[in-house]
């Protein structure tokens, strides 16, 4: 009778460390995610007032909680360019187009930057990328277009501005017109 009894407190035992061990786990995966999740989402707030130092600040610790994070690495890239930091940018983006290689606004990103250093080649190779990775996204057709256009190629821009304009709803598609008459005006 005493070997039932330990067979069946063994059972009763197994199955309490399997279920903290899968407690455990779950607690731990999730406390590890969740800080580099909410501050994106703080960034993000400070994004949309404008505080650009509590955006940077809030990636910062995104990055430092979770060095891979597509989101946070790709919306301190947009802020690194709006402060006028190609080179930070084109890390942060490349981070992103890493961990993310479905993002083509983070080729699309790190193209710009590239321009911005006046490497040009290397960053149609990236606008290029941007257009494969994300097809149905009007935005990387519209960079493109800008950029094709600044290089004197009309023909790829208007191609380009349709594409775009053929993807975009109907008040980014009335937008992205107005782009293409100017930028087929110039």
């Amino acid at each position: 009778m005493s070997e039932v009894v330990s067979i069946a407190g063994m059972k009763s035992l197994l199955s309490h460390l399997l279920f903290v061990t899968l407690f455990v786990t779950l607690f731990v995966t999730g406390v590890h995610a969740a800080p580099a999740d909410d501050a994106v989402a703080r960034g993000r707030e400070a994004l949309k007032i404008m505080d650009a130092p509590a955006a940077m600040h809030a990636f910062d610790a995104a990055l430092d909680a979770d060095p891979r994070h597509a989101e946070a690495a790709f919306l301190r890239g947009k802020l690194y360019m709006k402060l006028g930091e190609a080179r930070r940018a084109i890390v942060d983006f490349t981070t992103a187009v890493v961990s993310d290689p479905t993002n083509g606004r983070a080729f699309a990103g790190r193209g710009e930057a590239k321009v911005a250093l006046n490497n040009w080649d290397s960053a149609f190779k990236d606008f290029d990328a941007a257009v494969a990775a994300s097809p149905k996204d009007y935005e990387v057709f519209a960079i493109r277009a800008t950029y094709r256009n600044a290089r004197g190629d009309k023909a790829g821009a208007k191609a380009d501005m349709e594409a775009a304009i053929g993807l975009a709803d109907k008040d980014a598609a009335d937008v992205l017109r107005m782009m293409q008459e100017q930028m087929l005006a110039q």
